[in-house]
């Protein structure tokens, strides 16, 4: 896989880290402190991820691919941001072929129904869409860090 062009600020692509090491390419998860096989999917996740720590998020506040339960399965998060020990922030990623349609905002909703997080963020690294779900509303952008609305 090559490098895959999505639609974040500049500042975002020199944050993510990716290497190729013996025919691979890698991407490295600074939640979890190694480095992943680069899917489509990964690609979007660490540009997301970083995307939220140029908004003042620390990946110390950050999960990737970390458990949740829906009903009686297991499921795994994309990524969640954390505010006050609280999920605050649900990020769900598509590779950048996935529309982010109506099938992914109920995926989204669904696994917020355990975890409670204020804000949704769905992306396939070019469409971006932010949800505040205590308002039930869109937004232009997700809260920074130091926005005292949020």
């Amino acid at each position: 896989m090559g490098v895959l062009e999505l639609n974040f600020p500049a500042e975002v692509a020199a944050l993510v880290r990716h290497k190729e090491e013996e025919g691979q390419n890698l991407l490295w998860d600074p939640c979890r402190k190694k480095w992943l096989v680069a899917t489509p999917e990964e690609w979007v996740r660490q540009h997301a991820i970083c995307y939220l720590h140029l908004l003042g998020y620390s990946f110390t506040l950050m999960e990737t691919e970390s458990g949740l339960r829906t009903g009686f399965k297991e499921k795994r998060s994309d990524a969640l941001i954390y505010k006050n020990t609280a999920p605050y922030i649900l990020v769900e990623c598509k590779a950048p072929s996935v529309k982010i349609d109506q099938k992914v905002f109920n995926q989204a909703f669904n696994y917020n129904q355990s975890l409670k997080a204020k804000y949704l963020y769905l992306t396939n690294g070019k469409q971006h869409i932010f949800w505040d779900v205590v308002g039930n509303k869109a937004l232009e952008s997700l809260p920074s860090v130091s926005d005292p609305s949020s």
